[in-house]
C-alpha cells in the first residue's frame, strides 16, 4: 500500500515561502558585469533598468534619508538549466565601492544578498525582527517592508527584441514590480537576506 503524502500545513508557520527569488551581486559597472556572467556562467540577460530611481525601492533597501536621490542600474540574468536568477546592481548614488574580501573557503564570508519570495511579509518582518543575532539593514524604528513605487514602461528594457517591442510585456513587468514589498536583514554569519512579496520571475 502506498501512503499518499499530503502537503505540510501552513498553519502556525511564521515564514510562508513560495519560491527562491534571486541572488544579488553588486558590480562596479553594469555592462561589464553582464558580459562577465555571460561568459562565466553562460547567463542570459533578460531585462535591465538603467539609472533607476524609486523612493519606495530605496527605503526598502534601508535608505530612509534622501531616498529620492538614490539611483542605480539593475539587470536580471537567468542561468540556463537552472532556476537561478542573478540580480546585478551598480549603485550610482551612492556610488558602488570596491571592497572585495577574498577569503579562504573555510572562513565565514557572506554574499551580498539572497532573496526569497514570501506571501506574509508583514508577519515575517515582525518575526525576524524579534529574533536574536539578526540585524535589520537599517536599525531605525521607521524601517519596515516598503512597496516599490509605480514604474512606467519606458523604464523597462528587455534584451529580447520581440519583448522589447511588446508594450503589454513591459506593462506586465511594471504591474508586478509596482506591487512588490521587500526588506533586508543580515544573519549572524554575515549573510544578507531579502524577503520579497509580489514579484514574479
Amino acid at each position: 500500500m502506498i501512503k499518499k503524502i499530503e502537503p505540510k500545513s501552513e498553519k502556525g508557520k511564521k515564514l510562508k515561502f513560495t519560491d527562491f527569488a534571486h541572488i544579488n551581486i553588486v558590480v562596479d559597472d553594469i555592462d561589464t558585469g553582464i558580459q562577465y556572467y555571460r561568459e562565466l556562467l553562460e547567463a542570459v540577460p533578460i531585462q535591465i533598468f538603467r539609472n533607476f530611481k524609486n523612493t519606495g525601492f530605496a527605503k526598502a533597501a534601508g535608505f530612509l534619508e534622501d531616498a529620492e536621490d538614490i539611483s542605480l542600474s539593475i539587470a536580471f540574468l537567468e542561468i540556463p538549466g537552472t532556476k537561478l536568477t542573478l540580480e546585478l546592481m551598480q549603485y550610482l548614488e551612492p556610488a558602488t565601492v570596491n571592497a572585495q574580501h577574498i577569503e579562504d573557503v573555510n572562513n565565514i564570508n557572506g554574499v551580498r544578498h539572497v532573496a526569497l519570495e514570501i506571501n506574509n511579509i508583514e508577519e515575517a518582518f515582525e518575526y525576524i525582527k524579534s529574533l536574536p543575532d539578526i540585524k535589520l539593514i537599517n536599525p531605525s524604528d521607521s524601517y519596515r517592508p516598503y512597496k516599490i513605487d509605480d514604474i512606467t514602461p519606458e523604464q523597462v528594457r528587455f534584451f529580447d527584441t520581440e519583448k522589447e517591442n511588446n508594450l503589454d510585456a513591459k506593462r506586465e513587468v511594471c504591474e508586478t514590480i509596482g506591487n512588490t514589498y521587500y526588506f533586508y536583514f543580515l544573519d549572524k554569519y554575515g549573510v544578507q537576506w531579502e524577503f520579497e512579496q509580489g514579484h514574479a520571475y
